[in-house]
């Protein structure tokens, strides 16, 4: 069972050791977030301590594994406090403290590249083996998933709906009726005021933004899959690509074209797990329950900053 809390949604999942998903429930705070225009960190962790409660069937679980980063500190402190208290509460739970860019990844066998793009991170790894991470590369800027949100915001682009929908989804959907060649993003524009743009222009922007992004994610998982496998000795044959933006359908047909030049299989999580869910938590937490893992809640404490990379491998 797992909640996260890292940021955006608030995520119950229980799952059993066979993978079977006997419960799963997201509350989303999306629609909070697009009314501030972004994420605010108070009303996050509030939302998140009024949807915990609504917990039932502790009693029945083996272990609880919670998301303890990285992520913003005061929602990461609500869900920790709350496994913290189960399995003080049932001293038969096992407590299990998941690093949440970990839980974004599936795992076909070892070793593999995995490209994770999110709202939050951009990098690219070497996954060697469980817990045994090297980070090949970084974001220096803002993340693919919280580029997109900009872009959104910066042309007014809103839900049909009205309903909270991210500026990644929108931008997708934009993008698909625009010219991806319209605009090259050159030195020249920065010297062109956009002010009020039409609708067919915003899709050309739409479209050509995220030709270019893609772009620059496409060009550098190329390389890292070429340097994994002159540095694995060509056991690199696998390609995961995980997090959020990994549900964008033009990211995938292009990585996936990508990945068949570069003779590498790619693996991409349904679209519904892609994105913020309890499932991936929990399933988590079963591989390192399997291992023998266990946490001391007492002294368990949330990062914020918590990199791959230092987690100990298993």
């Amino acid at each position: 069972m797992e909640w996260i809390e890292s940021c955006d949604d608030t995520a119950v999942a229980i799952v059993d050791q066979n993978g079977r998903i006997l419960s799963h429930v997201i509350s989303s705070q999306w629609e909070l977030y697009a009314k501030w225009k972004g994420i605010v960190p108070a009303l996050a962790a509030r939302a998140h301590a009024e949807n915990l409660p609504h917990l039932e069937g502790i009693e029945q679980l083996s272990a609880v594994a919670v998301t303890s980063g990285p992520g913003l500190a005061p929602c990461l402190d609500v869900g920790l406090q709350t496994a913290r208290q189960i399995c003080l509460d049932h001293r038969d739970i096992a407590f299990l403290q998941i690093n949440h860019l970990e839980l974004e990844t599936p795992s076909p066998e070892f070793p593999f590249v995995v490209l994770l793009v999110s709202g939050g991170h951009c990098c690219l790894v070497l996954a060697k083996g469980l817990g045994d991470y090297e980070l090949l590369g970084n974001t220096v800027d803002d993340s693919i998933g919280e580029a997109y949100d900009k872009v959104a915001r910066m042309l007014n682009i809103t839900s049909s709906g009205g309903k909270g929908v991210h500026g990644g989804k929108l931008i997708e959907d934009m993008a698909a009726r625009g010219n991806d060649r319209a605009f090259s993003f050159t030195e020249p524009m920065k010297h062109r005021k956009l002010g009020n743009i039409d609708e067919k222009t915003k899709e050309d922007l739409c479209a050509s933004f995220q030709r270019k992004a893609v772009d620059q994610l496409v060009t550098r998982t190329r390389r890292a899959c070429q340097w994994s496998k002159e540095r694995m000795r060509d056991k690199i044959s696998t390609l995961v690509v995980c997090g959020g933006v990994a549900s964008n359908q033009y990211l995938r047909s292009r990585l996936q074209a990508a990945a068949d030049e570069e003779d590498v299989m790619v693996i991409f999580p349904p679209a519904k797990y892609c994105t913020d869910n309890g499932v991936m938590v929990a399933w988590a937490g079963i591989e390192r329950y399997a291992q023998g893992m266990r946490n001391d809640p007492e002294s368990a404490r949330y990062q914020p900053r918590w990199p791959l990379e230092t987690l100990q491998p298993l």
